[in-house]
């Protein structure tokens, strides 16, 4: 009879001793990310990362804002954790070629970027411009000839709008091409979706994005075209070290209807010179499936230019 007491008392103890225990466990585990919320020393991982970044995510706070982290001093470039902060970032390039001689040329590429990063929003600002003419001399008639043989200008504007606590945003985009000379004398179009920012450190960033979308396009002959469009792209910049980087950019706008699709790609690498001074070789290749009659589907642009970055 004890024996058997015993063996109850002791099942009995061990099933009490075995809840405690989970209920203990559970506490604990609940506890935790509570304090971490209340003290604001909770993390975001970003997608695919190795390890955590050293700065902290405050309550209410994007992760893209963990490098702009709450303004410090009103009026100052300077964050939470006293890093160096610009809201607007973005580099000015120009180029020019001139020649003389039997024949005389001139040849003007100027190009600005811009990025202006805000607490929800995140605005990019491209342009881009080419000018090109030709002097050739008539020894038969004693006369000149002058002739404008490139004039190309080139608009974008995109903004994202980041969600809190995550890499993700969505975006609305705009782009105008006006290609004098080009097989297509205008392309636009407007696209929006959604973003992914991949990598950050430091200077360095991958995005990669995707949506629906309109095109409008008039080729040289003065076909008109508009349908939609599928728009995917992905943007890499990478801080080789302190003086170099590279950049790299592939966009696709595929027709969802069986009119022209393209897709650019925009290579460069920049070397510092002298503080905000640098120079910039690049190459830029752009590909269109219905160009045309007697039009080529790729085109393609080598440059170097002097780059001033801010």
């Amino acid at each position: 009879m004890q024996l058997q007491l015993k063996t109850s008392l002791h099942k009995s103890l061990n099933k009490t001793f075995s809840k405690t225990k989970w209920l203990m466990v559970s506490l604990v585990a609940l506890a935790l990310p509570l304090q971490a919320v209340s003290a604001g020393t909770a993390q975001a991982t970003p997608f695919a990362a190795t390890t955590l970044p050293s700065e902290r995510l405050k309550p209410g706070q994007t992760f893209q804002q963990l490098k702009i982290s709450e303004a410090g001093v009103a009026g100052k470039n300077t964050n939470a954790d006293g890093d160096n902060y610009k809201p607007w970032a973005g580099d000015v390039e120009l180029g020019l070629v001139l020649s003389s001689g039997n024949t005389e040329s001139t040849a003007v590429r100027a190009n600005a970027e811009l990025q202006h990063e805000m607490k929800d929003f995140r605005n990019k600002y491209l342009i881009q411009t080419l000018f090109q003419r030709n002097s050739q001399f008539d020894q038969e008639n004693n006369t000149k000839t002058s002739n404008t043989t490139g004039q190309r200008l080139n608009l974008v504007g995109q903004s994202n709008y980041k969600f809190h606590r995550s890499e993700f945003s969505i975006f609305g985009r705009g782009a105008y091409l006006n290609d004098r000379f080009g097989a297509f004398r205008e392309q636009a179009s407007i696209a929006a979706g959604s973003a992914m920012r991949l990598y950050e450190e430091g200077d360095s960033y991958w995005d990669i994005e995707t949506g629906p979308g309109f095109a409008h396009q008039e080729t040289s002959d003065g076909d008109r075209s508009t349908g939609i469009i599928w728009y995917a792209a992905t943007n890499l910049d990478y801080q080789l070290n302190e003086h170099n980087s590279f950049r790299q950019s592939l966009e696709w706008s595929v027709s969802l209807d069986g009119k022209n699709s393209s897709w650019l790609s925009r290579s460069a690498f920049t070397s510092q010179v002298n503080g905000q001074l640098s120079m910039r070789l690049g190459f830029i290749m752009k590909y269109d499936s219905s160009p045309g009659a007697f039009r080529s589907k790729t085109d393609t642009e080598t440059s170097a230019t002097l780059v001033y970055s801010f």
